[in-house]
C-alpha cells in the first residue's frame, strides 16, 4: 500500500514538472519573439534617422532573429514574421536586404541614392 502512495506521488510529481517545464519553455519562446519584434521596430526607427543622412553613410545594427521567425525587407517596411502572424513596421524611405530568419546578425544599413541598403 505504501508502494502504491509512493508510486502515487511520483507520478504526480512528473505531472506537475511537465506541465511546469512546457509552460516555462512557451514563456521563454514568447519573450524572444516579443524581443525580436522590439528590436525590428527599432532598426525600422534607424533606418529613418538614416534616411536623413548623406548617401555613405552607414550604421551597424545587431539584431537576434528567432528560429520560427523572419526578417524581411519590402520597399519602405521591415517585416517582421513570427510564425503565421506578420507584423510591419514603416521605415519611412526604400529600404532593401536579405531575409533573415533563425541567427544572430550584425546588419549594415548604408545610405544609397536611392534608400537604404541592409546587407549581414
Amino acid at each position: 500500500m505504501v508502494a502504491l502512495k509512493t508510486l502515487a506521488s511520483v507520478i504526480f510529481a512528473t505531472i506537475f514538472l511537465s506541465i511546469f517545464a512546457a509552460l516555462y519553455l512557451q514563456y521563454q519562446s514568447g519573450s524572444t519573439e516579443a524581443v525580436f519584434k522590439c528590436q525590428a521596430e527599432q532598426l525600422a526607427h534607424q533606418i529613418k534617422l538614416l534616411a536623413d543622412q548623406d548617401a555613405g553613410a552607414s550604421f551597424i545594427f545587431d539584431i537576434l532573429v528567432p528560429p520560427n521567425c523572419e526578417l524581411r525587407f519590402e520597399e519602405n517596411l521591415v517585416t517582421t514574421v513570427v510564425g503565421q502572424t506578420q507584423e510591419n513596421f514603416d521605415a519611412g524611405i526604400a529600404v532593401s536586404g536579405p531575409m533573415l530568419s533563425g541567427q544572430q546578425a550584425r546588419l549594415t544599413l548604408k545610405r544609397t541614392e536611392d534608400g537604404v541598403m541592409v546587407s549581414v
